[in-house]
């Protein structure tokens, strides 16, 4: 069934009647997949508004809403605002994202309060939905020009996943990737702060701690299988070899560097990102030291 079928199921002569489960998932994986095609974005946030008044009937009565129907709406919530934020709206996708946040919140408490190992799901699968929300919608609100808010919903980010899962690394895996994402989030927002405005050097400090727990985290869950973990480790090393270069510890900036090439090296063209980040470190050592840029980065182009 086409978007335009399925939508004109949706509106009765009364206005927009309340889709059975079947109905509701089928809309939402159209809004999805229509999300990851550029040319469809304005085609796909007009879907998701209707995914969303949908699930919203469909929590609307507690007595029949199950846990499923609001973990729905706040992904639904959530993916709207990253749409409207990758459209150039990010001031406006705060309203859905923090909305999404609240949503989750909640199912995390529900799922907690029914007791299991935090390491497993659904609790894990709970929680790191709602610290990668808190990051995602940091990440809008840098683009909306709100760079101290950025920070603030980091750090709660962060709170939340020690709060709830305790040292990180004993956490589940879905939430040991979604806390060496915030603390990479984190770094890179202490770091901007610092080149932006210094002040002292407790901020490159502040920095280069957030960016050695992402390292840690992030090398916990190399997998070959996945060549996604290369990249966000190359990513992460880039930016903590910068905030050593800026706290003083040129040897182990080098070593970092020297690590992150070789990821680099490995991933080819695919790593520009972390590329360009690692060739700033790279300058950055260069200008502490003394010395002139290498005219070898460490990595090749492919």
């Amino acid at each position: 069934m086409t978007v335009c079928g399925v939508v004109s199921q949706v509106v009765g002569a009364k206005g927009v009647r309340e889709l059975g489960p079947d109905e509701r998932g089928r809309l939402f994986e159209q809004a999805r997949e229509l999300s990851q095609r550029q040319d469809a974005w304005a085609e796909a946030d007009r879907l998701w508004v209707r995914v969303i008044d949908a699930y919203r009937q469909a929590v609307r009565d507690p007595g029949r809403a199950d846990r499923r129907d609001h973990q729905q709406l706040a992904r639904a919530l959530w993916r709207r605002g990253m749409l409207l934020s990758a459209r150039g709206r990010s001031a406006e996708a705060m309203a859905p994202g923090g909305k999404a946040v609240a949503i989750f919140e909640r199912v995390y408490d529900a799922v907690a309060a029914e007791g299991g190992s935090v390491t497993a799901a659904p609790r894990d699968d709970a929680l790191a939905e709602l610290v990668t929300a808190l990051v995602d919608l940091a990440e809008i609100a840098f683009s909306a020009g709100q760079p101290a808010t950025r920070r603030d919903l980091l750090e709660r980010a962060v709170a939340v996943g020690l709060t709830s899962a305790g040292d990180p690394p004993s956490a589940g895996p879905r939430t040991r990737e979604a806390m060496g994402t915030a603390y990479h989030n984190q770094a890179t927002a202490l770091l901007h702060r610092h080149l932006t405005r210094p002040s002292s050097a407790d901020g490159a400090q502040e920095a280069a701690l957030a960016a050695s727990r992402a390292c840690e985290l992030r090398q916990g869950l190399l997998d070959l299988a996945r060549p996604l973990t290369f990249w966000e480790m190359a990513n992460t090393y880039g930016v903590y070899a910068q905030c050593l270069v800026l706290i003083g510890d040129l040897d182990r900036a080098a070593m970092v560097l020297a690590m992150g090439n070789r990821f680099v090296e490995t991933l080819g063209p695919a790593a520009e990102v972390p590329a360009q980040k690692l060739r700033t470190a790279t300058e950055m050592l260069a200008r502490e030291r003394g010395g002139t840029t290498p005219r070898r980065w460490g990595w090749r182009r492919r």
